[in-house]
């Protein structure tokens, strides 16, 4: 007799999940929810589920890509960059992990209805090659899409378990029928039945909305940090990592979503959905120049730190700069800025 498997997080047929790493992980391939690596523990006391399936959706490594060596995982940030330190020098039998924890998630998940509007709409720009062009989406991708919870606590005990498929439906529907409302989508998704197949054709109006959000993304909740990387300034990049996250938003460092440090327009996308840039001048970085200065070209507000007794190019010198001597000095001194000078 054959075992069916499904994800945990979107219920989609899978193949039978692994454990490559030999730790109390499982690694997933999921249609819809990419490449992953969890454990029971992580689902149910540390990570909201519904949350998760959403972000894994959005930031997915799918597991058809040739040459994928990425995956999401709860294995410890020091384990992930052992493991990419040995990817980089020919050693991939450990793939290239991207680490993922609650405060990751929950920094990214939108705090308001128009967040997730906003989410939406980029993410169908982002699919549309081309103007006018139908993004086709699985039944069970249009609920990530549209942040539907999937799982709910059981009202007769502290279990979580799947709500109703008819609960599920109605808030995908209540979704859509907004987005109808507001002229920003087209869709042949019937009124409340979501069919084996979706697909979804951005309007005028929906591009005009995507073009102010790219703009001045006002109700994002990431901040891109641009920094040099490398063994030598581990500790730097986690220092501003927690600074930004303490202050609710989630930082995005671009090695850790893409294979390499170049300039791209991957790189350049990340700038322009962020709703503010994070940048250290500490080691005289050009990408970290080139990356603040087309920030501000597009209005992004830009945050300077910098070690003490650095000497800052002269045409950014005069801006107000956090200037710390101990990495430790950081965190705190972020969050307060972010918070008084971030809407």
């Amino acid at each position: 007799m054959n075992n069916t498997y499904n994800c945990p997080l979107c219920d989609s047929p899978i193949s039978a999940p692994s454990n490559p790493n030999g730790i109390m992980l499982n690694f997933y391939e999921c249609p819809v929810c990419g490449r992953f690596e969890l454990g029971k523990q992580q689902l149910h006391d540390r990570i909201n589920e519904n949350h998760l399936a959403s972000f894994l959706f959005y930031n997915r490594f799918h597991p058809d890509d040739d040459g994928e060596y990425r995956y999401h995982t709860v294995l410890e940030k020091e384990k992930c960059d052992e493991y990419k330190k040995d990817f980089d020098r020919g050693d991939i039998s450990h793939g290239r992990p991207v680490h993922m924890d609650a405060t990751i998630v929950d920094n990214w998940y939108p705090k308001t209805f128009a967040d997730r509007v906003d989410c939406i709409l980029l993410y169908l720009a982002q699919k549309s090659v081309h103007v006018g062009q139908r993004v086709s989406l699985s039944a069970t991708e249009l609920l990530s899409l549209l942040f539907v919870d999937r799982k709910e606590k059981s009202m007769y005990s502290s279990k979580i378990e799947w709500r109703q498929d008819f609960l599920c439906t109605d808030e995908a529907g209540y979704m859509l029928d907004y987005l109808l409302h507001e002229n920003y989508i087209m869709t042949d998704a019937p009124a409340n039945r979501i069919p084996p197949t979706v697909h979804i054709v951005l309007t005028p109006r929906g591009y005009s909305r995507v073009d102010t959000i790219q703009k001045n993304n006002s109700h994002g909740s990431h901040a891109l940090v641009a920094m040099k990387f490398g063994e030598d300034t581990k500790i730097l990049r986690e220092a501003i990592r927690k600074g930004v996250g303490d202050a609710g938003y989630n930082a995005v460092f671009i090695d850790e979503v893409q294979h390499n440090d170049f300039i791209t327009p991957e790189l350049l996308k990340y700038i322009r959905d962020s709703k503010f840039v994070v940048v250290d001048l500490t080691h005289q970085n050009n990408g970290a120049y080139f990356e603040e200065g087309y920030a501000m070209g597009l209005g992004k507000p830009v945050i300077q730190l910098c070690k003490r007794d650095t000497k800052l190019h002269f045409d950014i010198a005069q801006k107000n700069t956090i200037i710390w001597a101990a990495e430790d000095e950081i965190p705190e001194r972020l969050t307060n800025r972010i918070k008084a000078t971030i809407d």
